[in-house]
């Protein structure tokens, strides 16, 4: 989305909070510039290139907080801030300038904030300027630490509120909880470098950055297990589609909606990121349906409808045999419960349901709506969320269906 198509508030507050990171910088800067200062620019910016995008692209971390840290135990606040704000010398500012440049400099600008701000905290309590004494600096580096990742995590925070109509609360919860153990991976670093830089000078520093180049490679290996892993599960799930000849596509849009759906109740992302993967594999227990029944255009039988129905428990007798995700197969188990005890397979009513059961039921439902079938045509996205609250507090939990709807709207999906 480019500026001028983000609401007046969001501008606003992007505007203020530019400014006010220019006016920081005018009145905060360096003293002198050497090449040690160089040095820790350029690494840097180094390190912001190395950064590792977090689930769904919903952000990403670096390891150059443990540079702004050293940086304001050595020099002081000005340097720092003038260290996070060569964050805007990225790729992606020039990759798409049009439409991230105010991104960038709104990102360049609270980093500047963070750790000159940071940097003040750190020098009113440090009781030995140009120093770094252990025991006597641990309150002020711990301090300011907090500081920093409090007052940047609040004002990004604050903007992805602004900008996607979120709920702060929520937004913490499905994106920044990621970083915190980020930023306590890296505090220690910060401080071993500014040891470093007063006994070894940056010789000593240098290797001190492949510990971080290797911390962030082996977050980077996992970030590509997942990619991986989630990837071998669409595979398989484009293969159960494609025997339904009208369900092109409907497990990864299940999918999409669950994660909505998740993000809109604020669920946690661990919880948020199991519920993705079960939602893709809701209908694992197709596999043993023959494709004369499941395209078949007139009734079923008795005999075949038990069939069509016995693929809830199926896949979760498949899912329980695989890792992380066996323990919530009871999620696919319960996906076509109702509330109201006349689902299947087992009748649950109620709270007896699991939540991502309910919320895979309703995403499943409005796909379904909403998709071409051999023997309907499609409803409409607002003909299907009339149905679904229809059907609230007898098929569908209403709570689902109104988070849901409300995703919906923030989407653009629906008015």
């Amino acid at each position: 989305m480019s500026f001028r198509e983000e609401t007046l508030v969001v501008k606003i507050y992007t505007v203020i909070v530019i400014t006010a990171g220019l006016l920081f910088l005018f009145f905060n800067r360096p003293e002198y510039l050497d090449y040690n200062l160089i040095f820790y620019i350029v690494a840097h910016i180094v390190l912001d290139h190395m950064e590792v995008m977090l689930p769904r692209e919903s952000g990403s971390v670096s390891v150059s907080f443990a540079i702004d840290l050293a940086l304001i135990i050595i020099y002081g606040p000005a340097v720092a801030a003038w260290a996070g704000f060569s964050s805007l010398i990225h790729k992606r500012t020039f990759k798409s300038f049009n439409q991230l440049f105010y991104k960038m400099l709104f990102n360049a600008s609270q980093l500047a904030l963070s750790a000159g701000l940071a940097g003040y905290v750190y020098r009113y309590l440090d009781t030995s300027p140009g120093q770094l004494i252990l025991l006597d600096d641990i309150l002020p580096i711990a301090l300011s630490s907090c500081f920093y990742f409090l007052f940047n995590s609040f004002i990004v925070m604050l903007a992805i509120t602004l900008s996607q109509k979120l709920s702060f609360w929520g937004v913490w919860l499905t994106t920044f909880r990621w970083s915190v153990p980020n930023y306590f991976a890296t505090l220690p670093l910060g401080v071993l470098i500014a040891a470093i830089n007063n006994s070894m000078g940056i010789a000593g520093v240098t290797l001190l950055i492949i510990p971080l180049i290797v911390a962030r490679h082996t977050f980077l290996m996992y970030m590509d297990m997942r990619n991986q892993y989630i990837s071998t599960i669409k595979a398989l799930t484009k293969t159960i589609d494609a025997k339904d000849h009208y369900t092109h596509g409907h497990s990864e849009r299940v999918a999409k909606y669950t994660v909505w759906i998740g993000q809109e109740m604020h669920l946690q992302e661990d919880l948020l990121e199991d519920l993705e993967y079960l939602a893709l594999m809701h209908d694992i227990g197709k596999i043993g349906i023959p494709e004369q029944i499941l395209n078949k255009p007139s009734r079923l039988s008795d005999e075949e409808f038990q069939l069509v129905r016995d693929h809830a428990a199926v896949g979760a007798e498949i899912l329980s045999n695989i890792r992380y995700i066996g323990e919530h197969a009871d999620i696919v188990r319960h996906h076509h419960e109702r509330v109201d005890g006349r689902g299947y397979p087992d009748g649950l009513t109620g709270d007896e349901i699991p939540l991502g059961a309910k919320i895979i039921g309703v995403a499943d439902a409005y796909d379904a709506m909403t998709s071409e079938r051999i023997y309907r045509r499609p409803m409409s996205k607002e003909e299907a969320v009339q149905e679904l609250l229809r059907c609230s507090n007898t098929q569908f939990d209403a709570m689902v269906v109104e988070a849901f709807i409300r995703a919906l709207r923030r989407k653009g999906e629906i008015r």
